[in-house]
């Protein structure tokens, strides 16, 4: 997820450093509009990067002008969402996330399952990452297998360190969580924020907590908001334990409850004033940025990523978790423009997504595609890393609006200390019987 306002859901695809603007609308052209078809989209999406997008399908589409409205995704574009959404204003195209947002505004989008078989042929899912065929239909109802957002980029889910810090202060990767409480320790006494976590902003709670309860009990997290297990399950609560533990041994940074990652703890660490930070495979996309940047940040030279370590001495890290960065779905408005389906079809599968990728944005959905710009031999190890992982990695969202805002009240109720681990998943437990009619 990479885009500069980040704050609710994960993964955040598209929210880049530079892109701080909230509401920001533009046409790639300024054409006499009433002789061309117009397709209008609102998403987080980086606006420089869409505009990209833009050029490169109105150059084979000299008919049609798409006009983008660029939101910071939290409160902004949710915000712009529902106004419009209650006077039935929506454009053609919204950017989605998939699960809980989808089917917030499923009733106003159209099924695009036909429309994919027409451009890509019957087996067109085959195309998609696996984590992502699994995200596009989650939370539907029983029977209902229409696809309603299509993704535009996948991400994978990590922590990053700044490999400089690392090196002046003679500390290795860690690879247990007592060597991640070393090092928390280590940094924290020589000036830097240990690991930088926005609480406020909960969509980094949910993505440490899923690679935690992977490492303990793979699967378990998707199974419990499928009604399928328990959020009591002990693996589970054992999850939320360690989650307490990163507060009171000091490896997330004093403050943290009232910060948010973006843009304040991205800037920070961009600046090199943090060893670690949760945050994914998007963040490859700061070395694409032209100046003014941090100098860490050009070529992507101050920053490598790690998993989540090991609880245990002789355990494994946490396996890698992810899927839809960033989708788009199709409105019942923009069902009546099929010049909208063209543009979409071109985000997900097509010259815009590309561009995309040639921008470092984060990494496909449709198999196939890879950057074609130059880059440096880091950014292409650690690029193609994320691509291995994104082929088993375990799903990171969320089904069901009410299981996730009761989950994220719980998680963070447990880092004020004004919940026990068992006591926040019970409320969880107790919200997802309700979403599922249990």
């Amino acid at each position: 997820m990479n885009v500069a306002a980040k704050v609710l859901l994960t993964g955040a695809g598209s929210l880049a450093l530079t892109s701080l603007a909230v509401g920001v609308s533009f046409a790639h052209q300024a054409p006499a509009t009433h002789k061309k078809t117009v397709v209008t989209v609102w998403s987080w999406f980086i606006a420089g990067t869409m505009k990209q997008a833009i050029k490169q399908f109105e150059r084979t589409h000299p008919n049609v002008v798409v006009k983008y409205s660029y939101y910071n995704y939290s409160p902004q574009f949710l915000t712009a969402l529902k106004a419009a959404a209650a006077s039935n204003s929506l454009p053609d195209i919204i950017g989605l996330q998939p699960g809980s947002l989808t089917q917030q505004y499923r009733p106003y989008l159209a099924p695009l399952n036909s429309l994919a078989a027409k451009t890509w042929g019957s087996h067109w899912e085959s195309k998609i990452f696996p984590v992502d065929r699994a995200q596009m239909l989650m939370g539907n109802p029983p029977g209902n297998h229409n696809v309603y957002m299509l993704p535009q980029e996948s991400q994978v889910i990590c922590l990053w360190y700044n490999t400089q810090i690392f090196s002046k202060l003679h500390l290795a990767v860690p690879r247990t969580f007592t060597a991640l409480v070393h090092d928390a320790h280590a940094l924290s006494s020589h000036g830097y924020i240990p690991m930088y976590q926005g609480v406020a902003g909960a969509w980094q709670n949910e993505n440490v907590y899923e690679m935690i309860a992977d490492q303990i009990a793979p699967g378990l997290f998707h199974k419990a908001q499928q009604g399928q297990a328990a959020w009591t399950s002990p693996g589970l609560v054992k999850a939320m334990t360690v989650w307490k533990r990163l507060f009171t041994t000091g490896v997330f940074q004093a403050g943290a409850l009232g910060d948010q990652a973006y843009p304040t703890g991205a800037q920070l660490f961009a600046d090199g004033r943090v060893g670690m930070m949760a945050l994914g495979s998007w963040w490859l996309q700061e070395a694409k940025y032209a100046p003014p940047i941090p100098p860490l940040v050009r070529g992507m030279k101050g920053f490598a990523p790690f998993s989540f370590p090991a609880l245990t001495a002789h355990g494994h890290v946490s396996p890698p978790v992810g899927g839809i960065d960033v989708g788009d779905g199709l409105t019942k408005n923009g069902a009546r423009n099929p010049a909208a389906w063209q543009f979409l079809a071109s985000l997900v599968d097509g010259a815009g997504e590309q561009a995309s990728l040639n921008a470092l944005n984060d990494l496909p959905a449709f198999k196939g595609f890879a950057p074609t710009a130059a880059v440096s031999p880091h950014i292409s190890k650690m690029y193609h890393a994320f691509i291995g992982q994104l082929s088993h990695a375990e799903n990171q969202r969320f089904a069901y609006p009410p299981v996730q805002t009761a989950f994220d009240n719980a998680i963070g109720g447990v880092a004020a200390g004004k919940l026990t681990p068992m006591g926040a998943l019970k409320q969880v437990q107790a919200a997802t019987k309700k979403a599922l009619g249990h």
